[in-house]
């Protein structure tokens, strides 16, 4: 039982970062390969980010898509997401970054399907 405490413990150090300095501000960036597209070619999305201990990407592709990665608690974080749109129209990509300390931030980006 001691050693399974001891392990426990030391994967909870680890994995948490120990820091005294102030939190860092979340910052996202959200590009994509192309501005507007024909339905069924693919879009390729990149989302950078920077922040304290950065969890997880997820975005929402504007036409009920979502796609998600687990960054694990990293500093910087570039992800490369890939989407084909089945329809037309203007949709709005929503890429929300978690950050453990922060919270939430989210970049957006309008995609023009013909």
């Amino acid at each position: 039982m001691k050693r399974l405490a001891f392990v426990l413990a030391l994967v909870t150090t680890v994995a948490c970062r120990q820091t005294t300095a102030p939190p860092e501000e979340v910052t996202v960036t959200l590009e994509s390969s192309q501005a507007a597209t024909q339905r069924g070619d693919t879009v390729t999305f990149t989302v950078n980010a920077k922040g304290n201990n950065l969890l997880g990407v997820v975005v929402e592709f504007g036409d009920s898509g979502v796609d998600q990665y687990a960054t694990g608690g990293a500093i910087t974080a570039s992800v490369t997401f890939k989407h084909a749109y089945a329809a037309a129209g203007t949709f709005t990509v929503r890429a929300i970054v978690t950050d453990a300390i922060v919270g939430e931030k989210e970049a957006t980006k309008s995609i023009v399907v013909n």
